[in-house]
Formats: C-alpha cells, sequence, structure tokens
C-alpha cells in the first residue's frame, strides 16, 4: 500500500482554493448545529419530513462534502499522484455549490420559498457535475489503481446515480409529476449519496491519512479491500434493487451488507492504530481514531432498527453528528495548520526561526473544543434515548458552543504570525 508522505507537492493547488471549501464548511458546521434548536420538541416521525430534509442537507452537503471537496482538491496529487485538470474550475464549483446549497435549504426552510427548490438543486448539480468532470479528466494521468484510487472512482459514480436521483426528487416535489410512491426513490438517494459518495471517499482517504499522520507502516491492509468489494456490491446492487423493489426486508438487507463493510473498515483502522509509532499526545490525530467509536456504535443503533423506530434517529445522529462530524474536526486539525505553515512559513525554512505545527494551535482550546462538543453529542443521544425535551436543547447548546469554538481555532491558525 503507498502511503504519501507529505500534504505537499509540486501539483498542490493554491492555498486559497482550500480555504474557500474549508473556510465555508466551518461556517455551514455552526449553522447546521444552530438549526438543530428547530427541533427543540424532539425528532418524530415522519422521518423523512421537509424539515429534517433541510438540517441533513444543511450538514452533509454545506459542511462534510464542502470539506470533502476542498480535501480532495489538496488530496488528489498525494493520494493519487497526478495533477487536477483545472482549479480554475474548482473556484466555479465553489461559488455554483455554496449557492445551490443556500438556495436548497432556504427553500426548504421558509414556505414562501418552496419554488426555488428546483434551482438550487440545478446549481448544485451542476456545480457537483464540474467537480466530476475535473477529477475524471485527471484521471488520465493515472498509473496505479489502488485502494484509495478505487475508491474515490467508485465513489464519484455513486454521486453522480444519487445526485441524479436528487434532482428528480426535488423537481417532484415542486411540480409532482411522479404520481407514484417515492419512498424507494429517496432509500436510493441516501444508499448513492451518503454511503456510495461520502463513506466510500472517507474510507479511501482515510487509507492515506491515518497512516500519513500517525507515521503507521508494515499494516495488513485486507480488511480495507474486502470493505471495498462489500461496499461496491451493496451500494451499486444494493441500491438498484432498492430502486425496483419496493420491499423493507430488501431495504434492510442491503443496509446490514453496508455495516458489514463497516466493520471490516473499522477493523482496518484499528490494524492502522496498533501499528502507528508515534505514542505521544496529539489532538487531531487522536480524535481521528476516537471518531471511529461513533461509527461502531451507528453500525449497533442500524442493526437493532427493526426493534424500535427511534434508533432510526439514534443511527442518523451518531453516523453524522458523531463519526462524520468528529472525524472532520481531527482531520481538519492536522490538516490547515500543515497547509498554512506550507504556506506561510516554509520559505523560511534555513533563514530564520520557524514554528513547529503544534505552536500554531491555541494551548488547551483543541482539547477544551472536543471534550465541549463531544459532551453535547453525549447528551443529544441521551436526550433522545430519554425523550427530555429540556435535555435537547441544552445538548445542541454545547455542541453550537463546540462549534464556535472550532471556528475560533480555525481562524487563529490561519491568522498565526511569528512574534518578533
Amino acid at each position: 500500500m503507498r502511503v504519501a508522505g507529505s500534504l505537499a507537492t509540486k501539483l498542490a493547488p493554491p492555498f486559497s482554493l482550500i480555504l474557500h471549501y474549508f473556510s465555508a464548511g466551518v461556517l455551514f458546521n455552526l449553522l447546521g448545529l444552530i438549526l438543530l434548536f428547530f427541533f427543540s420538541e424532539g425528532f418524530k416521525e415522519p422521518f423523512f419530513s421537509i424539515h429534517y430534509a433541510a438540517e441533513i442537507h444543511l450538514f452533509l452537503l454545506g459542511f462534510v462534502i464542502m470539506v470533502i471537496f476542498g480535501a480532495l482538491y489538496q488530496l488528489i496529487p498525494v493520494a493519487l499522484e497526478i495533477p487536477v485538470y483545472s482549479f480554475k474550475l474548482g473556484y466555479i464549483q465553489f461559488y455554483m455549490y455554496t449557492v445551490g446549497i443556500t438556495l436548497f435549504v432556504v427553500s426548504l426552510l421558509i414556505r414562501d420559498f418552496f419554488s426555488l427548490l428546483p434551482l438550487g438543486a440545478l446549481f448544485l448539480y451542476i456545480s457537483i457535475l464540474i467537480f466530476m468532470f475535473n477529477f475524471f479528466v485527471s484521471l488520465g494521468k493515472l498509473e496505479k489503481f489502488d485502494i484509495t484510487s478505487r475508491f474515490l472512482i467508485g465513489a464519484n459514480i455513486s454521486f453522480f446515480i444519487g445526485i441524479s436521483l436528487g434532482i428528480f426528487l426535488a423537481l417532484n416535489f415542486v411540480y409532482g409529476f411522479y404520481s407514484g410512491d417515492i419512498f424507494h426513490i429517496i432509500i436510493a438517494h441516501i444508499i448513492f449519496t451518503l454511503f456510495g459518495f461520502v463513506f466510500m471517499v472517507v474510507m479511501g482517504v482515510s487509507m492515506v491519512l491515518l497512516p500519513m499522520f500517525s507515521l503507521a507502516h508494515k499494516f495488513n491492509n485486507i480488511y480495507i479491500n474486502i470493505s471495498f468489494y462489500i461496499m461496491v456490491v451493496s451500494v451499486f446492487g444494493g441500491g438498484i434493487l432498492v430502486l425496483f423493489l419496493k420491499n423493507s426486508a430488501v431495504y434492510y438487507s442491503v443496509f446490514l451488507l453496508i455495516f458489514s463493510a463497516f466493520i471490516f473498515y473499522l477493523i482496518q483502522v484499528f490494524e492502522i492504530y496498533r501499528k502507528r509509532p508515534r505514542r505521544t499526545k496529539d489532538t487531531g490525530m487522536d480524535i481521528m481514531f476516537f471518531s471511529h467509536l461513533f461509527l461502531f456504535g451507528s453500525v449497533i443503533f442500524g442493526v437493532l432498527i427493526p426493534f424500535s423506530q427511534k434508533l432510526i434517529f439514534l443511527f442518523g445522529i451518531t453516523l453524522i453528528f458523531g463519526f462524520l462530524n468528529f472525524l472532520i474536526y481531527g482531520s481538519l486539525y492536522k490538516i490547515v495548520p500543515f497547509l498554512t505553515w506550507f504556506h506561510r512559513f516554509s520559505p523560511l525554512v534555513g533563514k530564520k526561526e520557524v514554528p513547529m505545527l503544534n505552536d500554531m494551535l491555541p494551548k488547551n482550546i483543541p482539547d477544551i473544543q472536543i471534550l465541549v462538543s463531544s459532551s453535547g453529542f453525549l447528551i443529544l443521544i441521551a436526550s433522545i434515548l430519554l425523550e427530555f425535551k429540556g435535555l435537547f436543547t441544552v445538548s445542541v447548546l454545547i455542541m453550537s458552543l463546540g462549534s464556535l469554538l472550532f471556528a475560533y481555532v480555525y481562524i487563529y491558525v490561519l491568522k498565526f504570525k511569528l512574534e518578533e
């Protein structure tokens, strides 16, 4: 398995391009958590309501996928060792994507703007197609198809199917041209977009970032290969089955197959963790590994869904606001200081004293932020289990405070200067 040694290469994108995506992601993270106050009465059925759709799309599209796009523009030269076809298209994509998210979420939240839903969906669709064009044209120079490249290729193919289903749903919500049951289309949209794109990207890129940041080597990578093939079968085969077979048993079976892929992925992550030589405290790295406990918890909730409908919420919340949220926190604590250091201080090496990466983080604040955010998240889970509305409000307040602290650390790193 190839392990990249640095985020910096001669093929790296402009620092400003990455900042566009990361900065917007940090903002949408805060907005997505604040929007949870909208559900102060607690999460209730129906599960696929317009307001739930607004919250999930704001958090996933605005934070998770926004950061994924920024990370991929930086990591494609590292993970795949190929140049990105066009960074100019990356800027165009960013602005169209941001407009699309704004229109899409506002149209779902405010009834008077509901007619703008197709326009927002169209902006999102075109912007994502721009990214895919950029990605697949860049693949023309790919020489090795390792596990990371295979995950990314599968993820983007899946994303195309998922967003195509998404724009169909958005248009149908406004114009109502399809009179049949759309529940199975929503499930397929989730499978192709969330599991096919987001999780296949996460799993593939983790095989670069986790070994690189932890300095792990000589680990067995058989588990991630098994996970990849299960994901391909479950996402593409299962997604197609869901589209044509409207049966809850089929839905559950497909998700069980996805969960089995997660288990093999988690075993691989543990294998990397076990092989890391570094035992010193590293906040970003520790958070990245720690976040996988939430993925395991979400699998448990998911398997038990037939026994209680409440577990659908616990499964989704643990997967998105637990695993993905904290994995990105940890990743940005590693990536942003390095890119800032490389952009600002690497030219000074050998000429004057330059800071270490840990010096660029405010002392103790990252640890406090993670403690606050994880406490808020655990209280959120407890509030759903106990159906305690007051506890729910407290949890969202604490998680929002954690997001604010994260934004503070992010800005602190970007503004970091050497003391004269």
